[in-house]
């Protein structure tokens, strides 16, 4: 809920800095194999996954 990480890495926008939109979109979409990260295809459009990428990479607004 946090965003920090546990079962996987952290998801905050500095963790994310280094990776491409591209291949975050995909670790959504497709999923990691061998990893707890599963597949989202079936549930999610690649457009709602770069929309997901978006949002990460923003961070939260400041109150």
């Amino acid at each position: 809920m946090t965003l920090r990480g546990g079962l996987g890495p952290p998801l905050t926008p500095e963790a994310l800095r280094e990776k491409s939109a591209e291949s975050l979109v995909a670790t959504i979409y497709v999923g990691r194999p061998g990893t707890p990260m599963p597949p989202w295809h079936r549930f999610l459009s690649e457009a709602e996954a770069e929309w997901i990428v978006a949002q990460l990479l923003a961070g939260f607004p400041t109150e």
